[in-house]
């Protein structure tokens, strides 16, 4: 091999490294203004926030048997099936 060969395939891969590097450096700055312009849009125009089930009377209201929290669209039996398979499955794995 000669060196100006050698040198023009430095010179080739030291310009193609800088362009990788501006260009990622490019999309890392755009995705950060992004971002932030997405924020500041959030913050102009909120969206309607979920208000809080009026049935509901405190901390303790969603809790089934066993103090277990249960949400209001899950039946009772479910939970109840969910829970005996879980102990019977902690009971088998300790033997």
């Amino acid at each position: 091999m000669d060196s100006g060969s050698v040198a023009s395939l430095l010179f080739e891969a030291g310009s193609l490294m800088l362009i990788g590097m501006v260009f990622v450096f490019s999309f890392l700055g755009l995705l950060i203004v992004g971002i932030h312009l997405i924020a500041r849009f959030c913050e102009a125009f909120p969206g309607e926030t979920a208000e809080p089930s009026a049935n509901l009377k405190g901390p303790s209201a969603n809790l089934g048997r066993n103090n277990q929290a249960v949400q209001p669209g899950i039946d009772g039996s479910v939970v109840a099936a969910i829970s005996a398979a879980i102990h019977t499955h902690r009971q088998n794995s300790k033997k």
